[in-house]
């Protein structure tokens, strides 16, 4: 080729082809961002009050939800974290549709599992913590569940709570096969703050089973003395707080799906890491009796409770089926959870 034709002014025809094919290209890119956006542009998360809701608080106020959408291609998307007292109460608003996700207890996750089936699916996004909870009696004569009398009362949250379950479970340890239900007419149903007020001050109950932070407190107090820590007693660790939600939500919304269990397992870290910021985060969120110190003490002693992946679900299946709870339970732990945590690591 000359200097000539290398020099020569390029065609009039070929620029405009050149211009109008860069002219798409902004256009569909334009189009890309335009269209990111293919999920709800808002989500509803409702818990409840205590720390096992923790990192549900933290990815919130640290921004970790809003950023895995926003990694995720939904950047419009707002989260909403609702404070609602009682499963009850979260039950409904997740069957009526009024929130997206809810804060459940292991428990209430296997009865709403096996009701919905083929409906709703209710079933575990992921789990919160597998915290502990404590038996503790104002009678220094009460030295063992065998030790508690016809007429004394021990304190759980509900009836049907995880707390009554785990009394359930050490009683059939205690007591045999069959005998799951021998303390249940001692217990009553009161919320924790008054349990604990009416086992120290030894107003109408014997016996008290709690979680943090309240047995944080308990731990502490002379006026009363613990029995057994129930992973220790029944040899288990049992998840003792999830996020739930509907198969629709799930299969409308798969990256956010992913979004919320992500955020989850980064604030799981952050609690780990930065006990005292994750202390202050609660306190700022809920009332509590616990200064800033007991509360990061506290916090540095759970640290590896907190997890998206779950513990014990098929011990509390198969016990809740082999005392009539559940008709049928699941075979497979993965049964109750959806993806991505149903191809992780659980029991």
């Amino acid at each position: 080729m000359s200097i000539d034709a290398r020099c020569r002014p390029t065609p009039l025809p070929r620029l405009r082809l050149a211009v109008t094919g860069l002219g798409i290209a902004l256009a569909i890119c334009c189009m890309s961002s335009v269209q990111a956006q293919t999920e709800q542009n808002e989500v509803t998360v409702a818990i409840q009050y205590g720390y096992a809701y923790l990192p549900v608080t933290v990815a919130d106020k640290l921004g970790f939800f809003t950023e895995a959408a926003a990694a995720r291609g939904q950047p419009e998307t707002r989260f909403v974290i609702k404070r609602i007292s009682g499963a009850a109460s979260i039950n409904d608003a997740l069957i009526s549709n009024s929130v997206d996700i809810g804060g459940y207890g292991l428990y209430g996750t296997l009865t709403a599992w096996q009701k919905t089936k083929g409906k709703l699916d209710i079933k575990a996004l992921c789990a919160l913590v597998a915290g502990d909870n404590g038996l503790y009696v104002n009678d220094p004569t009460i030295k063992s569940l065998a030790d508690f009398k016809p007429g004394d009362k021990i304190a759980v949250t509900a009836p049907n709570s995880q707390q009554a379950v785990l009394l359930q479970m050490a009683a059939e340890q205690s007591f045999g096969e069959g005998k799951a239900h021998q303390m249940d007419s001692m217990m009553v149903a009161l919320p924790h703050p008054d349990a604990m007020a009416s086992l120290i001050n030894k107003a109408g109950v014997k016996g008290y089973i709690g979680p943090n932070p309240y047995s944080y407190l308990l731990d502490h107090d002379e006026r009363v003395h613990k029995l057994f820590d129930f992973s220790t007693q029944l040899n288990m660790r049992m998840t003792s707080g999830v996020l739930a939600t509907t198969g629709k939500f799930v299969k409308q919304n798969p990256q956010l799906t992913d979004a919320v269990v992500a955020a989850i397992a980064k604030a799981d870290e952050f609690i780990r890491e930065n006990p005292q910021r994750a202390a202050e985060l609660f306190l700022a969120s809920e009332p509590s009796k616990l200064t800033s110190e007991q509360t990061q003490d506290m916090l540095a002693k759970v640290r590896d409770e907190w997890s998206v992946q779950p513990s014990g679900v098929m011990n509390l299946a198969q016990f809740m089926v082999r005392t009539g709870s559940l008709k049928e339970g699941p075979t497979d732990w993965r049964q109750v959870f959806f993806d991505p945590v149903a191809k992780g690591e659980g029991n």
